[in-house]
């Protein structure tokens, strides 16, 4: 058999892969991101390679319409204090049908005036042959090349796996789709035109099945909350779950699209910089996600995300304890380079100078705020602090600043659980148990 019968039968394999009703449950869910405010890629160009990307702008005016940081070139523009800013993205890009680029899918770009969009370097992509290229290209044989990955299959599932593989492994690594980007990109793709775009959700219902902090969420959507941030039990944890499912089984492909969907979308809601969908997208989307009449409660989730990504990143000068807490994160900001010309209007100076800034931590704890703190325990308001569960509160900040302050979580100080689900009423109880605590005890730590 050659190479071509051979990816010409493989090319015809995926749409086998799903049963109508799979297919439809996928229709579905690409739907309801579009309803959402997902980006629409019908009637779009896909193109794959090094995208060559001019942006000019006044920095002294302007927010970077990408991120600064991945700038490879700068360069004044005479008369004006505006600078022209060079790029090159590499990977999967579209040019949706109102002219903006979807940039490797993690930023989304509509040219001005004055910007350039080089995409000799990034052909359009064949999507109508792109399945059977791939194969042609690079042949990938399940039962073969990925025999220990299909052990870890239930057995019901392994064969329809290795079929999905062998047609579908190709094109992730053609097109450099990770574990992450696969969602967004089934969605993009299936608008567009690709045909197998639907089938390749088995792929991440694959994935997913042996991801355990995946799947944790939409079982046991409110774990334990340790504010110092280090988790010790959680590698414990894991191991303890892959000892008990030495072979898993998918979720069905249209769910595990729309849980990865969620995902993946939740991450937007509070990306650091330039992103692919503005938050209150990110939010919508994420609502739109999620499982059957919202168990988990994943779309007030989603609200209160949403909330705390209007926050100011650096609080007032003259902010109050509370508000300083609503803008603490636990990631440290990435400094952002900006680069400004020195000439003005009108002027022919082709000076330049470099900078890089980041924004001031919101909060330090402060011992003399200890009783503050303590107060603040059960407080609900929406805060920037965020990590693998979701959203934080200013109340979880305070537990944040007091487990640095006393150098021990106040739970066991106070001798209460601290293994228990953090949902709303733990937060309060603990709150409660750690102030009656703390009334006897203020003197040993915060003094007279």
């Amino acid at each position: 058999m050659t190479l071509a019968l051979l990816a010409a039968l493989c090319a015809a394999a995926p749409g086998d892969l799903l049963t109508p009703e799979e297919t439809k449950g996928i229709e579905a869910v690409i739907a309801s991101m579009i309803a959402a405010g997902f980006p629409d890629a019908a009637k779009s160009e896909v193109h794959f390679g090094k995208l060559g990307v001019t942006a000019t702008f006044d920095p002294t005016k302007e927010t970077a319409p990408l991120p600064t940081n991945t700038s490879r070139t700068q360069m004044t523009v005479p008369g004006s204090t505006k600078m022209a800013y060079g790029f090159s993205f590499d990977g999967l890009h579209v040019k949706l049908a109102d002219g903006s680029w979807l940039i490797s899918l993690a930023y989304r770009f509509k040219p001005k005036a004055g910007d350039t969009v080089d995409a000799s370097n990034a052909p359009v992509v064949d999507l109508a042959g792109l399945t059977a290229t791939s194969v042609a290209a690079k042949p990938f044989h399940a039962e073969k090349d990925a025999a220990t990955w299909l052990e870890g299959l239930a057995p019901a599932h392994r064969a329809r796996a290795a079929q999905a593989m062998d047609v579908l492994v190709p094109v992730t690594f053609h097109l450099k789709l990770n574990a992450d980007s696969l969602a967004p990109a089934i969605v993009l793709l299936q608008r567009a035109g690709w045909p197998d775009a639907a089938a390749a959700s088995l792929s991440l219902a694959d994935q997913r099945a042996r991801k355990y902090w995946e799947l944790r969420p939409w079982t046991e959507p409110d774990a334990p909350y340790d504010p110092s941030g280090a988790y010790p039990k959680a590698k414990d944890e894991e191991a303890a779950w892959k000892k008990a499912h030495a072979q898993v089984e998918p979720e069905a492909p249209q769910v595990a699209l729309r849980r990865a969907l969620f995902r993946w979308c939740r991450a937007q809601i509070m990306a650091e910089d330039v992103a692919f969908l503005a938050p209150d997208v990110a939010a919508a989307a994420c609502k739109a996600a999620v499982d059957p009449k919202d168990p988990q409660k994943f779309g007030a989730r989603a609200d209160a995300l949403l909330a705390g990504s209007k926050l100011p990143v650096t609080p007032a000068a003259n902010a109050d304890l509370a508000a300083r807490l609503q803008s603490w994160e636990a990631r440290p900001r990435t400094p952002k380079m900006m680069v400004s010309g020195g000439g003005e209007a009108g002027g022919n100076s082709l000076t330049m100078s470099t900078s890089f800034t980041a924004p001031a931590v919101a909060y330090t704890p402060k011992k003399e705020d200890l009783d503050a703190l303590v107060a603040l325990l059960a407080d609900e308001r929406p805060s920037r602090f965020w990590d693998f569960t979701g959203p934080r509160t200013v109340g979880d900040n305070a537990w944040r600043a007091v487990t640095t302050l006393l150098e021990a979580d106040p739970r066991t100080l106070a001798k209460h659980p601290a293994e228990k689900a953090w949902t709303p009423t733990e937060r309060k109880a603990a709150a409660a148990a750690v102030q009656k605590w703390w009334k006897d005890h203020r003197k040993d730590y915060a003094g007279k």
